[in-house]
């Protein structure tokens, strides 16, 4: 059975959004999007900037431990 994608719930995840929207422009028209593997053990999502760039969130689920990476991509 796939577990369920997990939201961001590092202590600073929700500020890391805010500051990296305000500093890009506010939201972009892109959808987020989101991947895990077939056990639920890894994945990544997006979200998508006015200016093209993207906060993508790289997670690691180990036992009851999620890790997370947060990365600023910029627009292709």
């Amino acid at each position: 059975m796939r577990q369920p994608i997990p939201e961001v719930h590092s202590s600073d995840g929700d500020f890391r959004v805010e500051q990296f929207l305000a500093r890009h422009g506010g939201a972009g028209a892109a959808a987020e999007r989101e991947e895990q593997d077939q056990d639920g053990t890894r994945g990544w999502s997006e979200i998508y900037a006015a200016d093209g760039y993207a906060l993508r969130c790289e997670w690691t689920r180990i036992g009851a431990k999620t890790e997370f990476h947060f990365l600023e991509v910029p627009p292709r």
